[in-house]
């Protein structure tokens, strides 16, 4: 059996702590976008859409950095807000996903507090 003390390496564990920075970041990010009943996933696929055109899931999953499952399950929550649509390509497998001009005002409402957002982010990064 292992000793408990082998496991004392573990207290400062690398990945466990940028899991509680990334998820405190997410709770600053959405606290400022709730007044605009968004999520900080919802409006960087918002902004993604807006500054990259449309694209299809699999495109947008890489850039966003999330697999294609809670990608497409976000779009699915998304679309039926009426915030982004989706569209079969020449090739009917292929679906892009559009921002519609509701998700874009949307976004454009909620930008000035996510900026309030970045700009604590960043200030907290530089201290």
């Amino acid at each position: 059996m292992t000793d408990r003390k082998d496991f004392d390496d573990c207290r400062d564990c690398r990945c466990m702590a940028a899991r509680r920075e990334a998820a405190r970041l997410t709770r600053s990010y959405d606290d400022h976008l709730r007044p605009h009943g968004l999520t900080v996933n919802q409006f960087t696929l918002l902004a993604t859409l807006i500054l990259a055109g449309p694209l299809p899931i699999r495109d947008l999953a890489d850039r966003l950095g999330i697999d294609r499952t809670t990608l497409t399950r976000n779009v699915a929550l998304s679309r039926t807000a009426g915030h982004v649509t989706e569209a079969s390509g020449r090739d009917a497998r292929q679906r892009f996903v559009s921002v519609t001009e509701r998700g874009r005002a949307l976004a454009e409402a909620a930008l000035p507090d996510w900026k309030l957002a970045q700009a604590g982010a960043l200030r907290e990064a530089g201290a």
